[in-house]
This record gives structure tokens, C-alpha cells and sequence, in this order.
């Protein structure tokens, strides 16, 4: 508290509010013509300008002086204390110190004076907390993607020719009565597991790989040799290290999955074909044998009447992991289609510029991990199908890689808002873009305003190797992303 014994002592609060408080004491002695004293220690042997401070106000007035504090603030301090002296100095003989009065509680002012100062603490530091939540959720999200793009390199060295594992499997598959469903030839069978479930041994989940029923789909409730079943592998073992913190659609029954594969270009046949049961459109399952595309522009389109080996060596080259169809009793329904990903070897454009592996936030509608549907497990880059419209050439077509105006949130962070399992798409609730893993195993985070084409030249894994007639694309300057 502070006391005056000596009038004419006012204009010290004013020099006070201008004067750190060491040099503030050295004024009000220079004032009252008469040593500042303490209520501790030898009275004086006049009248004196007395300072009556508590310890924790001599603390606090060392500490400012000590840290160098900002003159803005010594001034508030000072003008508190005045507010709290109120009526100013008293008088008081010098042969002894004590106290005319003792104040009971705050005043209306006081009380106003502390809630400002404590708001205008909070406004200051609850921004700088929620920034390092953030910063902290995007760093363990960079943590188990990385991990993650390790499993998948790992899984890939142990092949005799270092393949990556297909993004989805698919064939025959026992049902609940244990007896096989029959397919056509024409088709590809059932889903049975995704590219996770290929990987659970080097994510340190073998006991959930010795447990999986191969022979049944992924979401088959009937339990297998174990005595579990796949469904409950997925809902009752859920793998932490598979979602981002910050993926707030990840459901908490179990299963959940924030993280894709790359899958490369796709053709996405009318304005909303990711709601179709078949997933890509009108009977068009995303594989690397069917593009659907006219990729060397030379006005032929694979399919079953014309066979564009160009168009399909092309589509095959813009990504990285595809789909494996497999004939899993032998009777030659479905078709085998062996699985046809890239391996670390065929990687021509560098696996530093490739990216494996990057999160969704709408990766599963199920939310199974198990699932091979491309639309919950990977992510793809749709590319505009109309190369007459845009100009462009069997030189030019597959470097410009534009993107298919039917479908513009197919960006980065684009298609945050979903729906659920239907935007194969890179997006995620780090602010300015998604961490992402590149084929050397770098993990990075990837700014959504990174050049389009840019973007589309990184998903492909040898888009720059020659062609027999098309043109390639055009080399990447790792500055450019």
C-alpha cells in the first residue's frame, strides 16, 4: 500500500506513472526532500514519504525491472496502484509506523480493473494454446502416416520383385453356409480385403493377420478358423496408427481409416458416378486394364471391341497401386487378374517425386479398413476425358492433365465436406493442406495451393517415360513442390 506523510506530494503520481519503480522510489525522495522509507526498520526522525508495499509487491516491481518490462506497462501498474490508494496520502508522525485504516474487501473499481487485465491476459494466450494443439495433432498425424508409408515399403522389399500391394483385392468367397458363391466370368468376384490388411504384419499387427479369414469378404460376420471373424478383427482391434487426430469423422465403433493409396488418373463416368453401387460409374470398376480413355488421342477408347494397348500402357503408368482380382477356389471364375502395382523398381519418375500415400477425410463410409472399395481406400485424379475441347494432341494430352470439370473438389481439400465415401479425394482439417508420404518414404506436408499440374505430374509413378506415339509428361523441379 502506498502512503504520503508530507503534503504537496500529489505530483509524485504523476512522475510515477512515467518512472520505472526503482527510479520512481529515488523521485519521492528528491520530492519530500527526506529518504523513502519502509514500514520495516528504524523510524525516521521526521516526516518522510513512506511506502507501505507488501513482499509480493516489492516481488512484483523487482520483476519488471529485472525483466526489462515495456514502460506501457509500468505505467498500468502504476495507475492500479493509485486506483487502489484511492484517497491519496495521510499523514503520520515519524516515531512510529502504523496503519490509520484497514480496508476490508474490493472496491466496485478494483474488481473491474483485475477482470479487464485478466481478460486481456486470456485473449492473448488461448490463441497461441489452440495453434500448439493444432501443431501438435498435425505432428503425431505426420508420425503415423509415416509409419504407415514405411509398413508399404517394407511390405514391398520382402517381394521377390518389390511390388507394392494392390489397393483392393477382389474374387470367390465363401458364404455364411460355407459354400462358394459362383460368379461369371465377366466379373470380379466379392470384396475381400484392402491393401491394410496386406500390410498388418509390418505395422506390428501379425496376430491380426494370422487371424483373418482369407476366404471370406472383409465384412463377413461368420467367424473363421480362429473363432473371430473378419468384421470383428475390424470393429474390436481398431488401429490407432491408421487416423489422424484431427480426422473428426472417424467413427468410434472401430475400423476406422484416414489414410489412401495413390490409384492414379481415373475416368469418372457422368456428374455423379461415386454414388453408384459399382462405385466408378456405369459397370466401370477402377483398374489399370480398363481405362475408358483416350489417352494417345488417336480417337480409340479401350473396351471389348477396340483393344488400345497405348491408352492402357498409359493408364497403368499414371498410378501406383491398383486392384488384384483373384480366382480363389480355382474353378477360373472370376478371371484372375494378378496384381499389377507398381514396384519400387518401375518407379521412373523418382520416388521422391511419386506420392504413395496421402489422407481423406471421407475415406470409408462403412468405416472398415478392411474395405478394398477404391472410394474408402485410396485416392484418385480425374481426368477430363475430352482432349478436342481443350485443344490438346497426342503430344500434349497426357502432360497437361487437366482436370475433369464435372468434378472440380477433386483438389486438395477440396471435397472436405464429403460426402462420406464418395470423394476419393486428398482432404483433411490441417490448415492449409495434408501430410503426405512420397514412394523414398519422406513424409511432408503438402500445401493445397500447389500447382494442378504440378499435383497430377506427382501421382504418376513414370509419366515421363517415352511412348510409342503419345507425348510424355514434362520433368518435375522438386522446387515446385
Amino acid at each position: 500500500m502506498l502512503k504520503c506523510v508530507r503534503r504537496g506530494v500529489s505530483n509524485f503520481y504523476g512522475a510515477c506513472l512515467l518512472t520505472p519503480a526503482p527510479a520512481a522510489f529515488n523521485l519521492a525522495a528528491q520530492i519530500s526532500q527526506a529518504p523513502v522509507a519502509l514500514c520495516a526498520g528504524p523510524p525516521p526522525s521526521d516526516y518522510s514519504f513512506q511506502l507501505f508495499i507488501p513482499a509480493s509487491g516489492l516481488e512484483f516491481f523487482s520483476r519488471v525491472n529485472n525483466n526489462l518490462l515495456s514502460l506501457r506497462v509500468v505505467c498500468c501498474v502504476a495507475l492500479c496502484v493509485f486506483v487502489y490508494v484511492g484517497g491519496g496520502g495521510e499523514l503520520m508522525h515519524s516515531d512510529r509506523c502504523r496503519k490509520v485504516r484497514r480496508r476490508s474487501g474490493f472496491t466496485l473499481i478494483e474488481l473491474l480493473v483485475a477482470i479487464s487485465i485478466i481478460a486481456v491476459l486470456m485473449s492473448l494466450i488461448l490463441p497461441a494454446i489452440q495453434n500448439a494443439r493444432s501443431a501438435a495433432r498435425r505432428t503425431q498425424c505426420l508420425n503415423n502416416i509415416r509409419q504407415v508409408g514405411l509398413a508399404l515399403h517394407s511390405f514391398a522389399s520382402k517381394q521377390p520383385d518389390h511390388r507394392l500391394p494392390p489397393y483392393g483385392t477382389w474374387g470367390d468367397y465363401r458364404e455364411a453356409n460355407g459354400q462358394w458363391k459362383t460368379y461369371a466370368g465377366s466379373t470380379i468376384g466379392g470384396q475381400l480385403k484392402s491393401w491394410v490388411v496386406d500390410i498388418l504384419a509390418e505395422l506390428d499387427r501379425q496376430d491380426i493377420f494370422d487371424r483373418w479369414d482369407h476366404q471370406r469378404k472383409h465384412d463377413s460376420a461368420v467367424p473363421g478358423a480362429a473363432g473371430v471373424s473378419n468384421r470383428d478383427l475390424i470393429r474390436n482391434y481398431e488401429l490407432s496408427i491408421l487416423i489422424c487426430p484431427d480426422d473428426i469423422t472417424a467413427d468410434s465403433a472401430g475400423g476406422s481409416l484416414s489414410y489412401v493409396v495413390n490409384a492414379g488418373y481415373a475416368h469418372l463416368d457422368g456428374t455423379n458416378p461415386l454414388s453408384s453401387p459399382s462405385g466408378w460409374g456405369s459397370n466401370n470398376y477402377h483398374g489399370d486394364n480398363d481405362p475408358d480413355l483416350d489417352l494417345d488421342v488417336d480417337g480409340l477408347v479401350g473396351s471389348t471391341t477396340v483393344d488400345d494397348a497405348e491408352d492402357k500402357l498409359m493408364f497403368h503408368r499414371s498410378g501406383l497401386m491398383w486392384r488384384e482380382v483373384l480366382d480363389t477356389n480355382g474353378d477360373g471364375k472370376p478371371a484372375e487378374w494378378r496384381n499389377r502395382s507398381q514396384t519400387l523398381d518401375s518407379i521412373y519418375d523418382g520416388l521422391a517425386n511419386t506420392l504413395m500415400l496421402t489422407e481423406n477425410l471421407n475415406a470409408g463410409e462403412k468405416q472398415l479398413w478392411g474395405d478394398p472399395d477404391p472410394r474408402n481406400c485410396a485416392f484418385v485424379y480425374p481426368l477430363n476425358p475430352d482432349a478436342t475441347s481443350l485443344g490438346l494432341t497426342a503430344a500434349t494430352y497426357y502432360d497437361a492433365a487437366s482436370l475433369d470439370p464435372l468434378h472440380p473438389d477433386a483438389v486438395i481439400n477440396g471435397a472436405r465436406a464429403g460426402p462420406e465415401g464418395e470423394r476419393p479425394f486428398p482432404s483433411s482439417h490441417h490448415t492449409g493442406g495434408v501430410t503426405a508420404v512420397f514412394c523414398d518414404g519422406s513424409a511432408r506436408f503438402l500445401s493445397e495451393d500447389i500447382g494442378l499440374k504440378v499435383y497430377a505430374h506427382l501421382i504418376t509413378p513414370a509419366g515421363t517415360k517415352a511412348l510409342p506415339t503419345a507425348g510424355p509428361q514434362t520433368l518435375l523441379d522438386a522446387a515446385s513442390f
